[in-house]
């Protein structure tokens, strides 16, 4: 977005200069001064994009790595959490059993 205002800026001082020119009211110095000045204002601008750019670029991998991280918490906590399911119902088969064992003891007694 920034770079395409640049752009166009860049282009209507382009016209600009040539409607002046064509009308025979810039000289052939003026010219060349301002096309200089129009050419290191579209260079001065090309950097700032290409910076703006480089800046986003790390924000991106600044926020994937942070996504990363962040999977592998989630990961380790679902893990963390399949092991403590695993040992609940590795106690609830045991209550089961002795209630089995328990109700059958009960039958032979009768």
């Amino acid at each position: 977005m920034t770079k395409d205002r640049a752009l166009v800026g860049v282009m209507a001082v382009l016209v600009l200069l040539a409607f002046a020119a064509g009308c025979g009211l810039v000289s052939d110095q003026d010219r060349q001064e301002a096309k200089k000045k129009v050419e290191a204002k579209e260079q001065e601008v090309k950097k700032k994009v290409e910076a703006g750019q480089e800046d986003l670029k790390k924000k991106v991998d600044d926020l994937h790595k942070e996504v990363e991280v962040g999977q592998e918490d989630l990961e380790k906590k679902v893990d963390d959490l399949d092991e403590k399911l695993d040992d609940v119902e590795k106690k609830v088969d045991e209550v089961l059993k002795r209630v089995d064992a328990q109700e059958q003891q009960d039958q032979k007694e009768k």
